[in-house]
């Protein structure tokens, strides 16, 4: 039963299997019927679209057939016609196309076999430009105007077969008609990848042309393993250039002149059972001229001789045993634009426009024709084929008595013609292999002056690697000099040598042990104004250069013989600025060269520089600054510098030393060592007349003074800690001397100061740092001269010479920021001896480490201090001479003041002495200083009394003694000033004098022996530069002479008592006698004239009429009381006088009664008529009420009163009386400013 079942199972999978079949079968023939009978309408229909679409032509197939069986796709007919769609251009009897199975599976095309029966091909080439055009340039344009595809076609096509072919070719150029007929070619196959092919065909070219046979026929090889076929292929120095107007396309340059000689081997292997297409055998190129299309020459070859080992055609793969060439000459050539004539050959070729065709040869046609056929066959399939590496291997490379011709004119002004010659090349074992060995390799070539280059060593193509000796020899910059051109403007000259070892490997260059010598180097601007440069040598000595690295380090650099004129014009321009020239492209090729270098740069590392020494020897430079006003000439001569381990990152300790003369009398030596990062720097100076002067102008723009001379002499250790931090700092240990110095204000012909030396011993400064100091062991000041001017406008040239712009709008703002502050006024304390001044000093703002100055002894000698008075008319002049003496020890940070002996003389006459102690450093400043001059003569202070009094000054001295305390900022001043026999001589008309009387004041001022004492505060100081002796004296004298005459008599009363209360007398109203007080009050004004002769006293009586005439009606009450006494007295005793006769209270009653009884004014009456008896306060009333007081009566009372004064001045006090002058009475109490009684006389001094 089971053996049942199976059989049946196995007959419906057997009849299954047979349906599938069937059905398979059925399709296959489905598709054999369809393809043969509908693909060849399909091709044919489809190939004439195409080709109208792409090249513009008609494409005719008279008939088309497919073999389905065979893959054979057969074509009877075929005509392309011309542009005129009606002229046959190419026809063939029959194409033939044996297309194999396995295209399918290789994803290729792949043909067995391509057989053209009776091919015909008509040429016509008509005039036009350059070589005409052919009646298919414009099927070479369109194809070359295609887009470029990116993949590569792969084909393999096997036993191609021409027969019967036929090429008319109608040159309309120079009227001649060529023929090809009886073409035969075969090809056994052309193939760019490897495939296994069937050939049967053996090589073969043969034609008749214009009748002549020409036949190329194969050599088999039929028991090589590779069964190899080839076709020779010699030619005998055929003229190419008989060719050149048949090249379809246009050359971007015209060949002159070019012979070329083959003995080749063309073979058909198929080694391994893949076909290749190779070539082998020798080539020479002879009598090569090529130039371009301007007909300026590119290229010159005597001979060029390639052994071909091998080249496979296919690929372009190549290796060549041996390359000679010989002579051969090339033009470079840059343009103004920058453009290299040899890269402008780089342009896609396009369809043949230039040139003419050469006519020697009239069979040349025929032959280029075949030619071209096989080139355009060649080219195409190189077109589709992806090549591999051209030059496999090159066993052996010759190139001998080459010349370069480089002219370069964009670079170059004028254009530059660089001629190198004598070019030699030598090469072995070159090779593309990834795993070759390095072939070593020689490079010679001289120069147009026997400069030389040689280049030596191995090098590998395909890694790019190369190990070489360098040596260049003589070479001359100054016949470069137009290259140099474009970027300076001036003349260069100089000689150059170099060895050194280079390699190359991965694109980064090594060198190591370069030596570098450039001899008699010079740089020479077109003018002699903008300075030069020459160097007698500069030797560079183991350099090695490594871009991997990024580092260069050098053994050693010589600077021999340097002489260098450094200038600076008007404008501040460096001459080296002037030696370049501007725009001189460096801006764009830095921008081109950061931009395409800003990726690598950007993350790569800076590149590091190492010096091991640095040297320059027997070197001078001069440097002219013109700037600068004065200009500043200064020169180095003598210059020999050492520095070692220099480095730009600044990595290792540096060592330098330096000497040099400095113009003809100065010397400086330095000998300085450096940290690594230039942390500490120490130095040990050593100069000897430094020309400061020199060097001032730049200081100058900050003073107004200019230094005419001056030097400094230093010695000692410098030391810089921490240069470049924030907490740097500075260290010196040693001495300083200022010698010779000479300072003018600017505009004047005489000295400001001078002095003969200012030495500093001892010094030792930190500044900087936790703790700053500056410590001077002695500080000495000899032979020094100062002159002090002030100006007609009233200002000191030290403050002129200190005045600045920038000084100026400080001082502004600070003057601003001044007056907006509260400012304290002075509180005087006046006492008969002594003066105490609270002076409102500034509030400082302290520093947090501020610098501590130290000086332990300073000595003054042979000091004159000039000062010129230009302020008042005529001008005033004082000296200073002979200021010497000592200053003890001072320091900023202890408050201990130091003992000053200071002495001089006034003018060489009045002995000037300055004692004390003193420190001005401290804070607060202490002072206590006395200070003594005696007799100055008055008369060389004239031009002051003009100035502030109006008189000259025809006799007086001077002589004064002052002491200044300071002492938390109080300061207390005691001054003594006496002028003895001041005598003022004639009256000067001055604008600035006082119009107060002088001779009044000095008259209050001066006793009778001519003697006037003041004491009163000074201010200024004699260590003060805007001290002046003088002027200070007549500011304090005026203020003297305006107390005393504005208030006379306090300034009496002062002296001898009384106050200001001595300028009035007061009286009782209505009295003229004189009261006790007023007594004691005339006896002090007499005392003051006696002391004072030469004052003379104006009396002026006076009387207030309200209260005086009250007095003067009591009075006239009181003289008629008496008088009616008087009467009654008179008669008992007729010897009583009326001027005896008093009024008791008790009798005044009665004589009131008396009085207004016998007044004859209208009194009360009663009813009867009566006159009414009063009560007596009433009647008095009514009495002086109705007593009237005259104008007369109020005068005769003021001038009694000024007599009564006078007597008494006269008669008691001992007054003369020609001193004592009456005034008319005043009978108002006009003008009385002070709070005595208007009852009055006043006084007046003259």
């Amino acid at each position: 039963m089971t053996t049942i079942k199976q059989k049946i199972t196995n007959a419906n999978q057997r009849w299954h299997l047979g349906r599938w079949a069937a059905g398979f079968a059925g399709l296959l023939l489905l598709l054999i019927v369809l393809s043969w009978a509908f693909l060849p309408g399909i091709v044919k229909r489809i190939a004439a679209e195409q080709v109208q679409q792409q090249i513009g032509r008609k494409l005719d197939m008279v008939d088309i057939r497919f073999s389905p069986f065979k893959l054979a796709l057969t074509i009877e007919g075929l005509t392309l016609y011309e542009a005129d769609q009606r002229t046959p251009a190419v026809k063939a009897r029959e194409l033939v196309l044996n297309l194999s199975l396995a295209s399918l599976f290789r994803q290729a095309l792949i043909v067995d076999e391509v057989k053209l029966t009776e091919p015909y091909v008509h040429i016509i080439r008509t005039p036009g430009e350059g070589y005409g055009r052919y009646n298919f340039s414009d099927i070479l344009e369109k194809i070359a105007a295609m887009p470029k595809s990116e993949s590569t076609t792969r084909f393999s096509l096997a036993n191609l077969q021409l027969a019967g072919g036929r090429i008319e070719i109608d040159d309309k150029v120079v009227n001649e008609q060529f023929k090809i007929e009886a073409l035969q070619i075969g090809v056994p196959f052309v193939s760019n990848f490897p495939n296994q092919v069937e050939s049967f065909v053996e090589p073969l070219l043969s034609a008749k042309v214009n009748g002549a046979n020409f036949v190329l026929k194969g050599r088999a090889k039929p028991f090589t393993s590779s069964l190899d076929t080839s076709l020779a292929i010699d030619l005998d120095k055929l003229d190419l250039t008989q060719y050149l107007p048949y090249i379809p396309v246009a050359l971007p340059v015209q060949i002159q002149n070019a012979k070329l000689s083959t003995k080749l081997d063309l073979i058909f292997s198929r080694k391994n059972a893949h076909p290749e297409l190779l070539l082998a055998g020798d080539v020479h190129l002879d009598e090569l001229h090529v130039n371009d299309k301007s007909d300026a020459p590119l290229l010159k070859l005597g001979s060029l001789h390639a052994q071909i080992k091998q080249v496979n055609v296919m690929t372009a793969a190549a290796s060549i045993s041996k390359l000679e060439l010989s002579a051969p000459e090339i033009w470079l050539d840059i343009n103004q634009q920058g453009q290299l004539n040899w890269a402008s050959l780089a342009a896609p070729a396009s369809p043949a426009k230039n040139g003419k065709a050469n006519t020697k040869n009239a069979a040349a046609p025929a032959v280029s024709a075949v030619v071209g056929a096989s080139a355009s066959a060649s080219s195409s399939a190189a077109g589709v084929a992806k090549p591999v590496t051209v030059l496999q291997q090159l066993a052996e490379l010759q190139l001998s008595k080459g010349i370069v011709h480089f002219r370069d004119a964009k670079h170059a002004n004028p254009a530059q013609t660089v001629n190198l010659k004598d070019i030699s090349l030598t090469a072995h074992g070159l090779s593309s292999s990834a795993d070759a060995k390095a072939a070593p390799f020689k490079l010679a070539l001289s120069g147009e002056n026997d400069e030389s280059l040689k280049l030596e060593g191995d090098m590998q193509a395909l890694a790019g690697t190369l190990k070489a000796q360098l040596a260049l020899s003589s070479w001359s910059l100054a016949t470069y000099q137009p290259l140099l051109s474009n970027y300076l403007l001036a003349s260069v000259s100089g000689k150059f040598d170099v060895n050194a070892q280079l390699q190359v490997q991965k694109g980064l260059v090594q060198v190591d042990d370069l030596g570098m010598k450039l001899s008699q180097f010079a740089i020479k601007p077109k003018s002699a104004d903008d300075g030069s440069f020459n160097l007698k040598a500069l030797a560079i000595d183991k350099l090695t250069l490594s871009m991997e690295n990024r580092q260069v380090n050098i053994g050693s650099v010589l600077f021999d013989g340097l002489v260098s004129d450094v200038r600076r014009d008007e404008q501040a321009v460096m001459n080296f600025k002037k030696w370049l020239k501007s725009g001189a492209g460096t801006n764009q090729a830095a921008s081109e060269t950061a931009g395409s270098n800003a990726a690598s740069t950007a993350t790569a590392p800076a590149w590091k520089v190492n010096l091991a020494s640095l040297d320059f020897r027997d070197s001078a430079v001069s440097f002219n600054d013109k700037s600068m006003s004065p200009e500043v000439k200064i020169r180095l001569d003598g210059f020999n510098l050492h520095a070692e381990k220099l480095s730009s990152d600044m990595s290792q300790a540096v060592k330098m030393t330096l000497q040099t003369n400095i113009g003809k009398k100065s010397k400086l030596s330095l000998d300085a060592s450096a940290s690594s990062q230039l942390k500490n720097i120490n130095m040990n100076l050593d100069g000897q007349g430094l020309p400061v002067s020199a060097l001032f102008p730049y200081v100058s723009p900050y003073v107004n003074a200019a230094l005419t001379r001056g030097r400094a002499d230093i010695k000692g250790k410098l030391s810089l800690i921490n240069v470049l931090d924030s907490s740097r700092q500075i260290n010196y240990e040693g001495m300083l001397a200022l010698n010779d110095f000479h300072l003018l204000e600017n505009g004047a012909e005489e000295d400001f100061l001078e002095w003969k030396n200012i030495s500093m011993d001892g010094i030792s400064a930190q500044i900087g740092g936790d703790k700053q100091l500056v410590n001077l062991k002695k500080l000495a000041l000899n032979d020094f001269y100062a002159r002090a001017i002030l100006s007609a406008k009233g200002k000191l040239n030290i403050q002129t010479i200190l005045s600045t712009k920038k000084a100026d709008a400080e001082e502004a703002e600070a003057t601003q920021a001044a007056q907006s502050d509260d400012t304290a006024k002075a509180v005087t304390s006046k006492t008969a001896t002594s003066t105490i001044v609270t002076v409102p000093l500034p509030a400082k703002v302290e520093k947090a480490n501020p610098v501590a100055i130290r000086i332990a002894q300073t000595t003054l000698k042979g000091g004159n201090i000039n000062f010129t008075d230009n302020f008042v008319k005529p001008n005033y002049t004082a000296n200073l001479t002979g200021v010497a003496g000592t200053i003890g020890a001072i320091a900023s940070d202890n408050p201990q003041p130091a003992t000053i002996e200071l002495t001089g003389k006034v003018d060489d006459d009045a002995p000037l002495v300055i004692s004390g102690t003193l420190n001005p450093l401290s804070n607060p400043i202490f002072m206590d200083v006395k200070a003594s001059a005696n007799g100055l003569e008055l008369t060389r202070l004239t031009p002051y009394a003009a100035k502030y009094a109006g008189y000259a000054i025809e006799k007086g001295k001077l002589s004064m003694q002052v002491s200044y305390r300071i002492e938390n900022q109080q300061l207390q001043a005691e001054n003594d000033v006496r002028l003895d026999q001041l005598t003022f001589g004639e009256r000067v008309d001055s604008p600035t004098a006082t119009k107060l009387p002088v001779m009044l004041a000095v008259a209050l001022l001066r006793d009778n022996q001519g003697r006037i004492n003041i004491n009163l505060p000074i201010s200024g100081s004699l260590s003060d530069p805007q001290f002046s002796v003088g002027g200070i004296i007549f500011k304090v004298f005026m203020n003297v002479i305006t107390k005393a005459v504005t208030s006379p008599f306090a300034l009496l009363g002062s002296m001898f008592g009384g106050g200001e209360e001595l300028a009035y007398t007061e009286f009782l109203p209505g009295q003229t006698s004189l009261t006790p007080e007023a007594t004691a009050k005339l006896d002090n004004l007499a005392k003051a004239l006696k002391n004072r002769s030469a004052l003379k006293l104006d009396i002026i009586g006076r009387v207030e009429p309200a209260t005086d005439g009250d007095g003067i009606r009591q009075l006239l009450l009181l003289q008629k009381m008496r008088e009616l006494k008087w009467k009654d007295v008179r008669q008992k005793d007729r010897t009583v006088k009326k001027e005896d006769i008093v009024i008791s209270d008790t009798e005044k009653a009665k004589y009131i009664e008396e009085v207004y009884q016998a007044e004859k004014f209208t009194k009360p009456r009663n009813a009867i008529g009566l006159a009414k008896t009063l009560p007596t306060a009433e009647a008095e009333k009514m009495i002086l009420a109705n007593t009237q007081v005259t104008p007369d009566a109020l005068r005769s009372l003021a001038q009694k009163r000024a007599d009564n004064v006078r007597d008494y001045l006269e008669d008691v006090s001992g007054v003369e009386r020609e001193r004592l002058f009456l005034i008319a009475p005043k009978l108002n109490a006009d003008g009385i400013k002070d709070k005595g009684s208007p009852n009055r006389v006043d006084f007046s001094l003259k």
